[in-house]
This record gives structure tokens, C-alpha cells and sequence, in this order.
């Protein structure tokens, strides 16, 4: 381990530049990760688009150069006003003497390039969290301008070690240059959770059958067609049961889904909710559920994942290696064999059926929210991160 006593370390002073924010669920993490920098002494800017609205109780300033990069109007009008945004936040940031210029990505265009390449212009350190090492669109990432991009960036941070590994092997990164560094927990971002029956009645739920919810966007690698199939085939064993759908569909057709319903005869037991849930009906949700279902055939790190945990509701995963960097099965969620519907069936009626000491286990994950993935902790690893790249030897 580095010993800064050592070293003069020059000042911290953080640009963390994430342009999708409140447009598509960034906020609660740009607001944490910003919020535990604050809480550990360090300045901080967010520089986000202009519909982005920090989240929780800890005040950091925000900036909203990103001004009407999302909507309908054409890519190339968006695609100018975004490198405009760019501009004026490196400008702004370094006449506020910032240091680090901290990217998150989920794929690496030509946009998440010229960042970078700007960062390193106006002498900035450069940091980028990956949070997909390959994007889940086909054609988003260029490899070319990826490991450039990666090339010129001083630090890269993944949220576990199967992501470090694949940018290891996939972009042959050099293992010196990434930090592990988990996603944060959602505990002091998010509404609390609500009374069960109210949540219950807004969606039209029973109050006195299991709910299972699986949220999120709709997208073929989150197996939501696995999840179907074994609530068809194991229906009868949990019952009385039933199975709520909420997300919006990404690159997928729901109609493959529905044909499942209609084939194992579901209709009367699926709620559906096939839209972009805003953030204030999360709770809703969430506080409905008995049991919140991830069968997911491939992830990095799920956001999902670690809102059920701290919103106390036990969570049934693929086991994933992802996955189980954060659940250990049985002490603070449940696994299943991913991919295997008839496992995914026969895990819903053990954990259903409480089988398990299913309190004990949400007890064991709301610990490991305020503890381990609480973001003070997680922004005392990014800011250590960031104080490598700032030494300085004595000569």
C-alpha cells in the first residue's frame, strides 16, 4: 500500500463529467459517488445534462453544460451541443483548478473519446469507471477509439474483478491501471420504502399472495423469458403468486415475452408495466415486492441488484460472477444456476416458501448497504485512487 506520507500529494479537486444523470438512472450514482467525495473533504463538480437533479441530503455543486443533448431532434444537432458541453466543462474546470476529470462509460464512441482527449488537453488527469467492458448494443463501441481512449486515461475503474479481467484479456489494458472499486448502495438516495398495502393498492396488487417483481429495463440479456418460463412451469408450487413486470424495452421486442404468457396461460398473474418507471414510483414497487427476481444470462454489476438490498427486499440472482461478488447465497441473497429456468423455478418456491430465514438474510444485506457498499466507503477507495495519480516524489 502507497504511503502519501512520503509523498506530497497535490490537491485533490474532482470534475466528474457524467451527461446522462437524471435522463437514464445515472443520478443516484454520480449523487452518491459525488456525496461521499464531499463527505471525505474533497471538492467536487458534477457536469451533467440539464434535465440531471442531484439526489439525497449531501450538497456538492452541479453544472449543466449538457444542454438538449437527449431527445428526438437529429443526432448530429445533439451530437454538437454535446462537444459544446464538453468545451464549457473543461473550461469551467480548470478556471476552478480541478485535477481530475472523471468519466463513466458504458460504451466508448467518438463523444466519450474527444473527453478524454480535452481532459488531457487542458491538463487534467484523466479517470473513467467502465461500467460495461463491452456495451450490450452491438456497433456503440469502436475498438480503435476505445483502447485509445483507455490508452490515454490514467486510471480505470471497473466494480469487480470478472469486469478487470475482461478488460485485461478484451482490451489489453494493463492491470496496473485499473482499480476495483464496487458500486455504491442506494441507502440515502432513494425515498424509504413505504407502507407494503399502500404500495400494494396503487398497483393493484393483492395484500395477501407473493409478489415477485422483476425491474428494469427489458433487454435480452436480463432473461426475463427464463423468469417467465419457470414461474409458468412452478406456478402451481408457489401459489397463490404473482409475477410483476416494470421496465422499458431497450433493443428487444416484448412480444416474445407475451407469447410466453399467453403459452403457460399467466395472463391473470402478470402485472405488466412496460414503460419508463420515473423515480418516484420506485418505492412503490419495491415496497410491493416479497422477492425481486434478476435471472439475467449477462452483467457487469446490476444497480438493481443493490436498490432490492437497500430497500430491505431479499433478491434471487443468476449466479453470475458479477453476482456473486455481492451475494453470498443464503447469508445476504439468494442464487440460482444462470441460464437454467427449472432452477430459477425451483429457487422461487424455496425462497417463497421461506424455507430459508429469508429476515435474516435482508438483515445480513441491509448491513452490508450501510457498511461495505455505503458510498463514503466506496469514495474513500476512489479518492485514494485519485491521490496515486496526484503524488508527487520529493526530490
Amino acid at each position: 500500500m502507497l504511503n502519501f506520507g512520503r509523498y506530497p500529494v497535490k490537491a485533490v479537486n474532482v470534475a466528474l463529467i457524467e451527461p446522462v444523470g437524471s435522463h437514464g438512472g445515472m443520478d443516484y450514482y454520480d449523487s452518491g459517488l459525488c456525496g461521499g467525495l464531499a463527505s471525505n473533504g474533497v471538492p467536487v463538480t458534477w457536469y451533467t445534462c440539464d434535465v440531471s437533479e442531484p439526489c439525497g441530503s449531501i450538497a456538492f455543486e452541479v453544472k449543466r453544460p449538457f444542454e438538449r443533448i437527449w431527445g428526438k431532434e437529429p443526432a448530429w444537432k445533439r451530437g454538437l451541443r454535446y462537444v459544446r458541453g464538453l468545451f464549457s466543462t473543461m473550461h469551467d474546470a480548470r478556471a476552478r483548478k480541478a485535477s481530475i476529470a472523471h468519466f463513466h462509460f458504458f460504451h466508448v464512441g467518438p463523444l466519450e473519446a474527444l473527453g478524454v482527449m480535452l481532459a488531457r488537453l487542458y491538463g487534467l488527469k484523466a479517470v473513467a469507471t467502465i461500467h460495461d467492458v463491452e456495451a450490450f448494443k452491438p456497433g456503440l463501441t469502436s475498438t480503435s477509439l476505445r483502447d485509445l481512449t483507455y490508452r490515454l486515461c490514467a486510471r480505470l475503474i471497473v466494480h469487480n474483478r470478472v469486469s478487470r479481467d475482461e478488460l485485461i484479456s478484451r482490451c489489453q489494458v494493463s492491470a496496473a491501471k485499473i482499480r476495483v472499486i464496487p458500486h455504491g448502495s442506494y441507502l440515502g438516495l432513494i425515498a424509504p420504502a413505504m407502507d407494503r398495502n399502500l404500495a400494494r393498492d396503487t398497483l393493484g396488487l393483492p395484500q395477501d399472495e407473493k409478489v415477485v417483481l422483476f425491474f428494469g429495463q427489458i433487454k435480452e440479456v436480463k432473461g426475463l423469458d427464463l423468469l417467465i418460463e419457470a414461474f409458468g412451469k412452478h406456478r402451481e408450487a408457489m401459489a397463490p403468486v404473482h409475477l410483476v413486470i416494470a421496465g422499458k424495452v431497450w433493443k428487444d421486442d416484448f412480444a416474445r415475452y407475451q407469447a410466453l404468457i399467453d403459452q403457460y396461460g399467466l395472463g391473470d398473474f402478470c402485472h405488466l408495466h412496460i414503460r419508463y418507471i420515473p423515480d418516484d414510483e420506485l418505492s412503490t414497487f419495491y415496497s410491493a415486492a416479497d422477492l425481486i427476481a434478476l435471472p439475467y444470462r449477462r452483467i457487469y454489476q446490476s444497480g438493481v441488484l443493490l436498490m432490492a438490498m437497500s430497500f430491505g427486499v431479499p433478491v434471487l440472482a443468476s449466479d453470475l460472477p458479477g453476482m456473486k461478488e455481492i451475494i453470498t447465497d443464503g447469508e445476504n441473497g439468494f442464487l440460482f444456476g444462470a441460464g437454467d429456468a427449472d432452477l430459477l423455478g425451483k429457487q422461487l418456491v424455496q425462497v417463497l416458501s421461506a424455507t430459508p430465514d429469508v429476515g435474516k438474510v435482508v438483515a445480513q444485506a441491509s448491513a452490508d448497504m450501510q457498511s461495505k457498499f455505503s458510498w463514503k466507503t466506496i469514495a474513500a477507495q476512489t479518492l485514494f485512487a485519485y491521490k496515486e495519480l496526484l503524488m508527487v516524489e520529493k526530490v
